[in-house]
């Protein structure tokens, strides 16, 4: 008893008090957000996730597991007159192209929700004392909103961890002092093919960065509008609290991402949302083991929880079924959301199923491959479960996503509007259902990402640990936030080399026309 004491005191006082922000809006962020919760929790931290309600059909997806201290923030009244979700615009994703010159009204339901989020908060007084006798060590939030870090520095939070759920985002970046190499490293939300662009990728690649940077300015701007509004004109805005960060840590895994330049601040934590004990404990039931078992070859297809099939244009539709027809020899397990499965009618080798265990399929050794639209979470999956995979990106990061596995030689991208190409349609089944190297390649990036030499949970639980004892580390923003762009990027002495080099050409030049100019003269007084 004296030995329990005595430890109990002991990690007591080594405990941290952190405050997990997580937005309940769309299951991949919240998912993240709850694993890095939970890892600290099950580390013997003492954790309060926070969940600002943005979507009520989300508000009891929480994700978290090990965590107990959870305060919901209710949506506020302006929020319910308002009614936005998520949901009501699922059928333009498949409709949108989303690039530097459209895309832009996917943007306005969260821009809208956050705004309106943020003053809900700071309007709160009894929350705000509520989480401020907490007196917490370390606030952990997703840079994908810049209220988080507001309410972080009034509370007095000054050690501070960004966590984004994509690798990175462009507008973050940016703020951070990160570079952004866009010849070679694909924006967060790019449609380019990958890191091997052409003149006219090249140009969309760098315009979408830059497109990104202006459109979540306006939603940071916006959101300063309201805090400053409560706090005071002098309150920082976020071009100070998102650089402040001591920690920023990504989605990405650094074997499988894109090579690109980071700051010591980003650490890469991809993976952490994967249980692998967990995945390879779970057990079909009945009805998926049956249909595993009917045909040599399974195939999985699932567009996510935004990207409905259902909503799918009626043509993309008839050639996946003409493709399964195809292919009687594979049983083809489809997420379809809705009743209306008539235009499926007499297909054998077609299952439609309203939900599946998307971990337990993919785990299993029977299921040749998986059709998916490249969002992260189920990316980083696919890859740790070693399954090939033909990627359809919708919106958002997908595309990015796609070309990181299709480089490696797992998977094969296909454009959305590509579903209404049955012969390319067609092509990609037949290859990555009997070409064996997809397979062997998917294995092999499995092994590799399986052992890493560090888990992306010591990861979390090192890098906060330190930050909550030795931060924060302000010395460690870059200066080059606080130089001028012309310096920042060395125009100055670029234009300093040019003029080096052209000013002594010039003199010359201005020498040998005096000399021509008076030697001509001479000339013609003499013939003169």
């Amino acid at each position: 008893m004296i030995i329990i004491l005595f430890l109990s005191l002991f990690i007591s006082a080594e405990s941290l008090k952190i405050l997990v922000y997580s937005p309940a809006f769309a299951g991949s962020h919240t998912n993240f957000m709850a694993r890095i919760a939970d890892t600290l929790t099950e580390s013997g931290h003492n954790v309060t996730f926070f969940v600002p309600v943005f979507d009520e059909a989300r508000s009891n997806q929480l994700g978290v597991k090990l965590t107990k201290n959870v305060i919901i923030m209710e949506k506020s009244e302006e929020m319910k007159l308002d009614p936005i979700t998520v949901d009501n615009i699922t059928a333009t994703y498949w409709h949108i192209t989303v690039n530097s010159k459209g895309g832009h009204s996917l943007f306005e339901p969260v821009h809208k929700l956050t705004v309106q989020s943020c003053r809900s908060l700071f309007s709160n007084s009894e929350l705000l004392e509520t989480l401020r006798s907490h007196e917490y060590d370390v606030g952990i939030a997703e840079p994908l909103m810049t209220c988080s870090l507001a309410l972080f520095r009034h509370l007095g939070i000054q050690k501070v961890i960004l966590a984004s759920s994509c690798p990175n985002y462009d507008a973050v970046m940016a703020a951070m002092g990160e570079p952004a190499d866009t010849s070679y490293v694909p924006s967060i939300f790019s449609e380019v093919s990958g890191d091997r662009m052409d003149f006219a990728d090249r140009l969309e690649n760098t315009d979408m960065y830059n497109f990104m940077i202006e459109r979540y300015s306006q939603m940071y701007d916006d959101e300063a509008k309201v805090y400053r509004s409560f706090l005071g004109q002098d309150f920082p805005d976020w071009r100070d609290l998102i650089p402040d960060a001591s920690v920023h840590f990504t989605n990405s895994i650094p074997y499988l991402d894109f090579p690109r330049p980071s700051i010591q601040k980003t650490i890469d934590i991809g993976g952490i949302s994967v249980d692998l004990e967990k995945i390879q404990s779970e057990k079909l039931n009945g009805d998926f083991d049956r249909i595993l078992g009917k045909r040599e070859k399974t195939m999985f297809i699932s567009f996510g929880s935004l990207a409905k099939s259902s909503e799918m244009p009626q043509n993309y539709k008839e050639n996946l079924l003409e493709v399964f027809r195809s292919e009687p020899n594979v049983t083809f397990i489809w997420k379809y959301e809705n009743d209306d499965v008539n235009f499926a009618k007499g297909l054998e080798n077609l299952e439609l199923v309203k939900w599946a265990p998307q971990t337990a399929v993919l785990n299993d050794k029977r299921l040749s491959a998986f059709l998916s639209h490249g969002r992260l979470g189920s990316t980083i999956e696919t890859a740790f479960l070693g399954k090939p995979t033909i990627m359809v990106p919708i919106f958002f990061d997908q595309s990015r996503n796609a070309n990181m596995l299709s480089r490696l030689g797992t998977s094969i991208t296909l454009q959305k509007t590509d579903l209404g190409n049955f012969d390319k349609l067609k092509t990609a089944f037949h290859q990555i259902l009997h070409n064996d190297s997809f397979r062997k390649s998917a294995e092999q990036v499995a092994d590799v990402i399986r052992n890493q030499p560090i888990k992306p949970k010591e990861l979390v639980v090192k890098y906060t640990e330190f930050v909550g004892k030795y931060g924060p580390f302000h010395h460690m923003t870059p200066y080059s936030l606080k130089m001028p762009w012309f310096q920042r990027y060395g125009y100055d002495v670029l234009l300093f080399k040019i003029g080096s080099f052209l000013a002594p050409v010039v003199l010359l030049a201005a020498i040998f026309r005096i000399f021509i100019g008076r030697f001509s003269v001479s000339v013609v007084k003499k013939n003169k």
